[in-house]
């Protein structure tokens, strides 16, 4: 049987380091609604006008889709705005 030698390595670490609190929890409270492009019927869906979480945007996301119709070919918007495009 081989010798067992003293290992000067450190043992690696198997449990997850603990997480900061601080950034988590800003995370869960959202965006500004100051910093987004939101109508003001949009912000009045809000459950908090001040913040946006991230399923506050998927809604107003998924709104907007079925607001907008259906989405309009590049090539049609540049052409409109007198840009040559080559079909």
């Amino acid at each position: 049987m081989a010798r067992r030698t003293n290992s000067q390595a450190s043992p690696r670490q198997t449990s997850p380091r603990r997480r900061n609190p601080a950034p988590v929890a800003a995370l869960r409270r959202g965006v500004p609604a100051g910093e987004t492009n939101l109508t003001s019927q949009e912000r009045a869906l809000l459950p908090d006008p001040d913040w946006v979480t991230e399923d506050d945007a998927d809604y107003i996301i998924g709104m907007r889709g079925e607001r907008e119709g259906k989405p309009i070919p590049l090539a049609e918007v540049l052409k409109r705005y007198g840009y040559r495009v080559e079909d």
